[in-house]
């Protein structure tokens, strides 16, 4: 994968007990199993070919602690930024997906199925969180010109900052492939586009 110009190296973080056990994470937290830390060392490797100037990362335990991992060799200053957290899912957090089912089965469809229109007591919707990622991003893109930036975040909250950089309206968000556990895209701005690879 070749980055030029200004990029921005966006990893979602490693693999959770969490994740495992298909629990709703949010701004709760979980620790990274085994895999997760070796997810985080395979995203080490692949980066250590390219020169990084700055990293940013949300203030989530499982986020910085992939952040450790792949900086394990360097000295970088590392900013700590809530606008790179998870949706903020309410009372959902640390509850499983068919728990959620079972008792917000309209919320929970809206939720995978109309992300537009997800609205739930006490958590953030969808657009709300479009707005605070594509924020921190356009920040880092304009702080970090013509550097390389590594960016650890999270699922949906990289999910639909690609719907924005992709043009993908929020309603079809499900056509957007999930970004796996470990695994990283490189945003490069070019003028006023976004190239993803």
């Amino acid at each position: 994968m070749m980055c030029k110009e200004t990029n921005i190296f966006l990893v979602r973080h490693g693999e959770t007990e969490w994740n495992q056990q298909n629990r709703l994470q949010g701004h709760q937290n979980s620790p990274l199993t085994v895999i997760g830390k070796q997810q985080a060392y395979d995203v080490k490797k692949s980066l250590d070919q390219y020169e990084i100037h700055q990293a940013y990362v949300s203030p989530l335990k499982r986020a910085r602690d992939t952040l450790d991992i792949i900086l394990k060799d360097r000295k970088l200053e590392v900013i700590i930024s809530n606008n790179l957290r998870e949706i903020n899912l309410g009372h959902w957090e640390g509850r499983t997906r068919e728990e959620t089912a079972q008792s917000h089965p309209d919320e929970y469809k809206m939720f995978w199925g109309e992300p537009d229109a997800f609205v739930l007591s006490g958590a953030e919707t969808f657009r709300q969180l479009q707005h605070r990622m594509v924020e921190e991003l356009e920040y880092i893109f304009s702080k970090g010109k013509n550097n390389n930036t590594l960016v650890v975040s999270h699922w949906m909250a990289i999910k639909v900052a690609l719907a924005h950089y992709t043009s993908t309206p929020l309603y079809l968000l499900s056509s957007i492939a999930n970004p796996g556990n470990g695994t990283f895209l490189c945003l490069t701005r070019q003028g006023d586009d976004v190239f993803i690879h």
